[in-house]
């Protein structure tokens, strides 16, 4: 593609500290990043500093961001009412590992968005959450097996890491997909206890827990497939999912680490009108803190409490992280503070939309609330192998990069991810996104026609 190395080249140019620093860096750290995701082809730019929505790298370009931190940013950078708590929480001290009053608040403001809530624990990522409410639902249902959906990602512990990705010639059955393991380490007997099923797909889905009943203790699903560009759940299809566990006796939970306090004040649960079992939390719950939870009924969670099953932490529910996270449950994410990201989300899928219509690229944008991506198909997507089949992920590489050229950066890399629009976005923000769009999308259009 011609394009993509005159994209390359810009960008190249753009970022010459970038570079010397991802090479010095990648002699220590594996990919010269923290996080694998955060590679890309030639390097990733390296961030001097954040504020607001913007980010600021090392070579003093100033981007727009509708990355935030990878959806952990809904209150945006350096908000000044958490950032005032945490210089105050400096003070105070940052880690006891002893109880304090921070926890039974942090607590009341998760329970106050979530019905299903009776009790929560705190953990330090997201991954922890999953990995101890998977934990927890099957010392309470005394089974081994987890389902979970294909093409879905719940963070790196083992048992989830099962065909989060796996390649085409290797899925099986649309209607039972196979189990493969992502990526070497995970040993086979642990992806044996795991059974998958495709997403928007009940009748598949019953088969699986008939022909493993009394055998899967859990359930977890992204309510809506946000490691998957934005791939809402059909209709009924949550409600359905509940059914069916509350019939085979599964735990039902709802992965709500990008969707919680993010798609509503109460995540996907409140917007599709469906409690789960049991909720998993991290991301924008924090303020851009390191910090998860998860939670369910009482007699879910008071298994730790008679010590029938475990859970520890160092770390867990300090005090740092959890002003944090009450600071921005309750005065942040306020509900004129949903009405402005909500209205930012529309006003800028609108805008997308209609360059792509002038523009004569075939694409669709998917949204919910602060949530959306552009989808470079017309093709109605509504799980991972229509994705596979559909997303061009080097098509959508130039839109990325002809973006990040422009001092914009429209969503974490790759055609996954999808944008997170924060509360210190403005109008003015959303408009100038739009005429970036504007300046590549006949580059876009021409690409996208010499394909075809």
């Amino acid at each position: 593609m011609a394009y993509w190395e005159t994209l390359k080249a810009e960008y190249r140019e753009r970022t010459p500290t970038s570079k010397s620093l991802h090479d010095e860096t990648s002699k220590h750290i594996p990919c010269g990043v923290a996080s694998t995701s955060r590679q890309f082809d030639p390097y990733p730019f390296y961030i001097d500093h954040s504020d607001g929505a913007y980010l600021e790298d090392v070579d003093g370009n100033r981007y727009l961001d509708y990355d935030m931190d990878n959806g952990a940013g809904l209150c945006g950078h350096t908000h000044p009412k958490i950032t005032a708590e945490l210089h105050d929480q400096l003070d105070e001290g940052t880690l006891y590992t002893m109880p304090h009053e921070l926890l039974a608040e942090a607590a009341t403001e998760l329970k106050k968005r979530w019905s299903a809530l009776e009790k929560v624990r705190f953990t330090n990522s997201g991954t922890e959450a999953t990995m101890h409410a998977i934990r927890m639902a099957r010392a309470y249902t005394g089974r081994d097996k987890l389902l979970k959906i294909e093409g879905t990602y719940h963070g790196v512990h083992d048992y989830v890491m099962v065909s989060g990705t796996p390649p085409e010639g290797k899925v099986g059955h649309a209607r039972r997909p196979m189990k493969v393991a992502d990526g070497h380490g995970i040993p086979d007997k642990t992806v044996d206890t795991v059974e998958v099923a495709p997403f928007n797909d009940l009748e598949a889905t019953e088969d699986i827990m008939r022909d493993n009943i009394n055998e899967i203790g859990a359930l977890i699903v992204e309510p809506i497939m946000l490691n998957k560009s934005v791939t809402p759940p059909q209709r009924d299809y949550l409600k359905g999912l509940k059914d069916l566990c509350d019939e085979y006796g599964i735990v039902l939970i709802f992965d709500e680490v990008k969707t919680g306090v993010k798609v509503a004040p109460g995540g996907a649960a409140e917007y599709y009108g469906v409690q789960p079992d049991m909720v998993t939390m991290a991301k924008s719950i924090g303020g851009e803190t390191s910090v998860g939870a998860f939670g369910g009924s009482h007699a879910i969670m008071d298994q730790i409490s008679t010590g029938y099953a475990w859970h520890y932490g160092t770390y867990n529910g300090n005090p740092f992280v959890l002003r944090a996270l009450v600071t921005a449950l309750r005065d942040v994410l306020t509900d004129d503070a949903y009405r402005h990201v909500n209205k930012l989300g529309d006003r800028l899928k609108t805008g997308y939309e209609d360059v792509l219509e002038d523009a004569g690229i075939t694409g669709q944008v998917r949204n919910v609330n602060s949530q959306g991506m552009i989808q470079f198909t017309d093709a109605n997507i509504t799980n991972y192998r229509e994705f596979m089949d559909h997303i061009d992920d080097d098509f959508h590489r130039l839109f990325w990069f002809g973006m990040v050229n422009q001092d914009i950066v429209p969503h974490p890399y790759g055609a996954r991810q999808q944008w997170t629009i924060s509360v210190q976005h403005t109008e003015e923000h959303v408009d100038e996104t739009i005429e970036a769009f504007k300046n590549i999308a006949p580059k876009l259009a021409d690409e996208q026609a010499s394909q075809s």
